[in-house]
């Protein structure tokens, strides 16, 4: 029996009454429709049969005719958000094998996008769109902007939804907000198409809380999906810009065998990160890098002059590897307030870092032509 999940109507404007979208879900029951063409943001693993995807960030856009479009899912962890034709979003949480159901739409063609939510600790399965026979349309076209993010748990959204800094990991994975943090918000800005590449915790070569040599940003990024070794490789996949945010290896630090002293770190890092820009600009080679940086402003001495220099040999390292555009970006922490769920960005606070972001990249237009 289908089980009402959700009924509402929507008004875009003064004047203009949408139907109400009628959601229910069942068990998924591969039938007789016909799976429409997508464009897919973020990268995933396609099949003849679904999309396996890990990331954070992914999107699936979609176009069809008629009153009727089934969301397939093998999925019980991840929450998602459905909007047809800009009407208020849909929530999908954890929908696990089954079949969502939106029906009750005007006559005439729909554009569909579902976004997904949170982080996934595992690899998970969209199904696709499916219609009737004959309504499917051709997918929308890629975007001419593209914009790669790199990093950690606040480009993910990580608890953004919280009003509280106390969260268990429960509370965590249901108020992470991935389409609501900076990252996509800023791309959608510039009306771009982006990824997210980003693992909460992950540094470029220590992990927060400890060392953990295994699993850092360095190792991760190139990956399809992040547990497992397979590499990703999309060659219409070439942004403009690339921006980094690669600093948990600094948080909790304290003196092991690896890194005696916070220098020695910061060494290491600076070589790493110049390496890691050097891979990059060989697979994305007309790519602006953008580095969300420390700001100095308040530093001890010895410390502004330690990533003076970490900068110095950064931009060494790239430069010799042929990236020409690298752009430091010192971030003012002081203006913005950490009050979600370990200390991380709120929604609001999102907003904010995602305006301070568009500001600096609107700063440099020539950044979208590949300089």
């Amino acid at each position: 029996m289908l089980r009402l999940l959700i009924l509402s109507a929507a008004l875009a404007m003064a004047g203009d009454v949408r139907p109400p979208q009628r959601v229910t879900i069942t068990p998924a029951a591969p039938g007789a429709e016909e799976r429409v063409p997508v464009h897919i943001g973020g990268r995933v693993e396609v099949s003849a049969a679904d999309y396996r995807h890990q990331w954070p960030g992914i999107y699936f856009e979609a176009r069809f005719r008629g009153p009727r479009v089934v969301l397939r899912f093998d999925d019980a962890i991840n929450e998602w958000r459905a909007s047809i034709d800009g009407a208020p979003p849909v929530t999908i949480d954890r929908p696990g094998k089954a079949d969502v159901t939106i029906d009750g739409l005007a006559p005439g063609t729909h554009r569909i996008r579902l976004d997904k939510v949170t982080e996934s600790a595992a690899p998970a399965r969209f199904g696709g769109f499916f219609v009737a026979h004959g309504e499917g349309l051709p997918a929308p076209q890629p975007r001419r902007r593209q914009i790669e993010f790199i990093g950690d748990s606040s480009m993910a959204g990580y608890g953004a939804r919280a009003d509280r800094i106390d969260c268990t990991q429960a509370q965590v994975r249901a108020t992470t907000d991935t389409p609501d943090a900076f990252a996509a918000l800023a791309a959608q800005h510039f009306g771009a198409d982006y990824q997210v590449n980003a693992i909460s915790g992950r540094g470029l070569i220590r992990n927060f809380g400890g060392t953990a040599p295994q699993g850092t940003m360095e190792q991760q990024w190139s990956r399809r999906l992040p547990a497992e070794p397979a590499p990703y490789d999309d060659p219409r996949w070439q942004p403009q810009i690339v921006m980094l945010k690669l600093q948990a290896d600094f948080v909790g630090f304290h003196p092991d065998a690896r890194w005696s002293t916070l220098d020695a770190l910061v060494a290491d890092y600076a070589a790493h990160y110049g390496q890691l820009l050097a891979r990059l600009h060989s697979r994305y080679p007309r790519a602006v890098f953008i580095l969300w940086w420390f700001d100095t402003s308040g530093a001890p001495p010895e410390q502004a002059a330690m990533l003076r220099t970490a900068e110095t040999r950064i931009s060494t390292a790239a430069r010799a590897a042929g990236a020409r555009d690298i752009l430091f970006l010192p971030f003012p922490a002081a203006e913005f307030r950490a009050t979600a769920c370990h200390g991380h960005y709120g929604l609001e606070a999102q907003r904010q870092v995602a305006d301070w972001l568009t500001r600096a990249i609107a700063a440099h237009p020539g950044f979208w032509d590949g300089r």
